[in-house]
């Protein structure tokens, strides 16, 4: 069974087209990246996956069924943490928990558990204004994880970090990931980014994917050298060149 396919999939704000002609099949388990410019499509993606978007055309399928609306087995990260300042750490990762009906009990738990598989173990009790912006991304990243999702939507969740924050968040995700079953779909406009991150790297343009890359030595930080990574870089470059030399992407509303 596929985790989430688009078959002809054009979308759109208000009658303006955004993208058009997708077809991706996305295979359970995966960390597929998808890499374009800014303003072609990426996050707008995202967004009917989770199904926040309706399709103008063409179909979405998440398993065997359309995407109709959101549903807990998709859970969408922001760039932008999105906790709620009132709350603390451990209250912000049991809110979609709570909202599901989860007895008290099992939601503190849970939340305890991703917490400290985050390495924020101690830090429960804080509120987000009392936390760095790499702190509460890890608290972003335990909240949707409790919530134990068929598929994680990461709309470039580590694009406001300073390098060496983003770097630690990277190999986090990898870490906590091995902890969870759930299909990754990762947004990001950083290519190295992609390549260690990615199973797959598609490259999306407005009319479409323009390429669907293998990455040799996914998530290994040593094999960033390795002459099969690079030629792998050089591929998602060219397809993006004429991208990028086009006339600029449509801005999301």
């Amino acid at each position: 069974m596929i985790a989430l396919r688009a078959e002809g999939l054009s979308l759109g704000y208000d009658g303006a087209p955004v993208v058009s002609g997708v077809d991706l099949a996305i295979e359970p388990g995966e960390l597929f990246a998808v890499a374009g410019a800014s303003g072609c499509g990426k996050s707008t993606l995202l967004r009917a996956f989770a199904g926040l978007l309706p399709p103008r055309a063409g179909t979405l399928l998440a398993g065997d069924e359309p995407v109709r609306g959101t549903s807990p087995d998709r859970a969408l990260v922001f760039q932008d943490d999105a906790l709620l300042p009132w709350r603390t750490a451990r209250r912000n990762v049991e809110l979609p928990l709570a909202i599901r009906g989860v007895p008290r009990s099992e939601r503190r738990a849970r939340a305890a558990e991703w917490l400290a598989r985050v390495g924020l173990a101690g830090q429960e009790r804080r509120l987000p204004g009392q936390l760095s912006g790499g702190m509460r991304q890890r608290v972003q990243l335990a909240r949707t994880l409790a919530g134990a999702p068929r598929a994680v939507l990461m709309d470039e969740p580590f694009g406001a970090l300073d390098a060496q924050t983003r770097a630690a968040m990277q190999r986090l995700l990898i870490e906590v990931r091995d902890a969870s079953p759930a299909t990754v779909v990762f947004v990001t406009h950083d290519v190295d980014e992609a390549l260690l991150l990615g199973d797959r790297v598609a490259v999306l343009a407005p009319d479409g994917v323009r390429d669907l890359v293998d990455v040799p030595h996914p998530r290994d930080v040593d094999a960033r050298g390795a002459p099969e990574v690079a030629a792998a870089r050089t591929r998602i470059l060219t397809a993006l060149e004429p991208v990028l030399e086009a006339e600029p992407c449509a801005p999301r509303p």
